[in-house]
């Protein structure tokens, strides 16, 4: 009997479903196996993240003889895809409801392919990161420019750097008074966490960083990295950048995943990382509904 073809299997429709837990252990390693530059694991540390720490309930699989994909979802927050690009293009869409799309540049284009016409999308391309150990700076080199852990007396300046960030990288336009407060409420949440560290004086922080993975097992990813406007051009992204791996890396060891993506025509952006230790992986699709 003979295999189908690629176009005969992209016209069987597959459909998303529910996880079982019992199916968590085989999806985990699947996903930390899987060939890509940038490592499986490391490609994958969001999704992985999301198992160990939320099991089952937010995952959903679309899988046949051929194709395996599985998708990470929150309603009305967040979509990952992760997995074969023909698996997610011949499923219906995972979810409808999301305002984030983010993941690797063929499975992202697949599931936005499933996304249909919205004249509130936004996507842009990124680039995936990784940090080389061998590259990351040590203090001598570049110095620790004072990150700390974010304190309460911080939130309302950090909520501005983050607007300021959704409007530098494209989110959309300013988004009021409605989104700061939305801003807010998401880093205060962070924050309790022991997730969001800055640089500057207490109630007036001139630098913010997030962790938005922070696993023992998968690794760290960094994310909400903005500088205030007038504290840009002096190395500062670059220097807190670096002092946040070497802390990740003083954490869980040497061979530590950390990763982050950028926007790929922020070349000031991807100088600092790249000063920081990082290395530039693969493409990477971030869409936004605005």
């Amino acid at each position: 009997m003979r295999a189908p073809t690629a176009l005969e299997r992209l016209g069987r429709r597959l459909r998303w479903r529910r996880v079982g837990a019992g199916e968590l252990p085989t999806i985990a390693e699947r996903l930390a196996s899987w060939e890509s530059p940038a490592g499986g694991a490391a490609r994958h540390m969001f999704a992985l993240s999301t198992i160990e720490s939320f099991g089952a309930e937010p995952l959903r699989i679309a899988a046949d003889d051929d194709r395996w994909a599985v998708a990470v979802v929150f309603p009305g927050r967040l979509l990952i895809p992760c997995g074969d690009a023909d698996a997610i293009a011949a499923a219906p869409a995972a979810t409808k409801r999301w305002r984030l799309l983010v993941g690797d540049e063929v499975a992202g284009d697949a599931a936005l392919s499933r996304a249909g016409t919205d004249p509130d999308l936004i996507v842009h391309d990124q680039r995936f990161l990784t940090v080389d150990p061998d590259r990351v700076p040590d203090e001598a080199e570049l110095p620790d420019p004072g990150l700390r852990r974010a304190q309460r007396e911080d939130l309302d300046r950090l909520a501005e750097l983050a607007v300021r960030l959704h409007v530098d990288d494209r989110f959309g336009p300013h988004p009021g008074q409605a989104g700061l407060r939305g801003y807010r409420q998401r880093i205060e949440a962070n924050l309790n966490q022991g997730l969001v560290w800055c640089v500057g004086p207490i109630g007036a922080p001139v630098m913010k960083l997030e962790r938005s993975v922070s696993s023992g097992r998968y690794g760290v990813q960094l994310a909400g990295i903005v500088v205030d406007g007038l504290a840009r051009g002096e190395g500062l992204g670059r220097s807190a950048v670096a002092a946040a791996v070497r802390g990740a890396l003083v954490e869980g060891g040497r061979s530590r995943a950390i990763s982050l993506h950028v926007r790929a025509d922020n070349v000031a952006a991807l100088r600092a990382y790249d000063a920081a230790g990082f290395v530039d992986r693969e493409p990477w699709r971030l869409a936004v509904r605005s």
